[in-house]
């Protein structure tokens, strides 16, 4: 959120990160519901649904495990 690109795209391949990661600004943080806080993770659908929020320090097996989830339910 109203960071610049290169700074992202660092940290982007510094992670070895293997998904999209959008950068946005108020707007879009209001598009979203609101951002209170960084970092914020959504596990968005094929047709653009929000399918899960996760504020703070994401858990990585909890957002793996409802990925499975999600997958599993189509």
């Amino acid at each position: 959120m109203d960071d610049t690109a290169p700074p992202v795209r660092t940290a982007y391949s510094r992670l070895q990160l293997n998904y999209p990661v959008v950068m946005g600004d108020e707007r879009l943080g209001d598009a979203y519901g609101g951002i209170l806080g960084l970092p914020v993770t959504y596990l968005i659908d094929g047709g653009g649904r929000i399918r899960a929020k996760y504020e703070g320090d994401a858990n990585l097996e909890s957002v793996e495990s409802e990925i499975n989830r999600l997958l599993q339910s189509h």
